[in-house]
């Protein structure tokens, strides 16, 4: 009989890799708003009670993927991502979940200027009190990638005049979701217990560096013009505030502006290099 184990955030772009690769040695059970019957229905931003869930799925693994990126206020954030995060980990708790991982971010870090770092390092100190493994991964990549990497992508497919922000000089830590996903898997059968592991290659590519190679990937030629960064900040937030849904959040901007200079990245995995 194979272990079970719980992924929150499986229909997700890292989620679903992340599933994906757990299920060559774990029966996978999706956790989310929009999952299967073979799922068990949960959503962070509501005061839900999964143990008894969890207790009768048999689950011994909780990988916790999900992130709701729904809320750019502060206060909004917090309640759903670090308390929905907290009810998670205590009802897993309850329900004698033996090892709980979390997909944390390398934006999180103890000067995070973010609210996406600041709130990731929260629940990662939960975590970790639990007893837990801590994932900080970078910026995640595929073929067909989602998040911050597939937005880029996406800039750069029509090609002309890409706005970025400054001069673009902003270092980016690259991970392969499949890279990502093998150590999630090892997590998972107990490798890494009550530690934090940031993951990436170590070489970083400078934003501007790969905007310019996305788009000589993609056929393209693209000019870059530098706009200040606090222009692109207010102009998201003014979007933010009208409900326009955009490639990139206000807080990313943050993010990559004051973001960790000397990242403690892992020197234990073996992580392909974005060429």
């Amino acid at each position: 009989m194979r272990t079970v184990c719980a992924v929150t955030g499986a229909t997700g772009y890292v989620g679903s890799r992340i599933a994906s690769a757990l299920a060559a040695a774990f029966d996978v059970v999706p956790m989310g708003r929009s999952v299967g019957g073979e799922g068990i229905r949960w959503q962070m931003d509501a005061a839900q009670e999964v143990t008894a869930e969890l207790r009768s799925r048999n689950v011994t693994v909780l990988v916790h993927s999900a992130w709701d990126f729904s809320h750019p206020d502060g206060a909004a954030n917090w309640k759903s991502n670090v308390d929905g995060s907290r009810r998670l980990i205590a009802c897993a708790g309850a329900a004698d979940v033996q090892q709980i991982i979390f997909i944390s971010t390398i934006s999180a870090f103890e000067d995070a200027r973010s609210e996406y770092g600041k709130s990731k390092l929260a629940v990662e100190r939960t975590v970790l009190a639990s007893g837990g493994t801590v994932i900080r991964p970078g910026l995640v990549w595929g073929e067909r990638p989602g998040g911050m990497f597939g937005s880029l992508r996406q800039q750069v497919s029509k090609g002309g005049i890409v706005p970025i922000i400054g001069d673009g000089r902003y270092p980016q830590y690259l991970i392969h979701e499949d890279d990502l996903a093998a150590i999630v898997l090892r997590a998972a059968k107990g490798e890494f217990s009550g530690r934090t592991l940031t993951v990436a290659h170590p070489r970083p590519w400078l934003l501007r560096d790969l905007i310019l190679r996305l788009a000589a990937e993609a056929g393209k030629t693209v000019r870059l013009v530098g706009v200040p960064w606090r222009v692109i900040y207010a102009g998201l937030k003014i979007a933010e505030t009208l409900g326009l849904k955009l490639g990139f959040r206000s807080d990313s901007v943050v993010s990559l502006v004051y973001q960790d200079s000397a990242p403690q990245i892992s020197s234990e995995f073996p992580v392909r290099e974005f060429l």
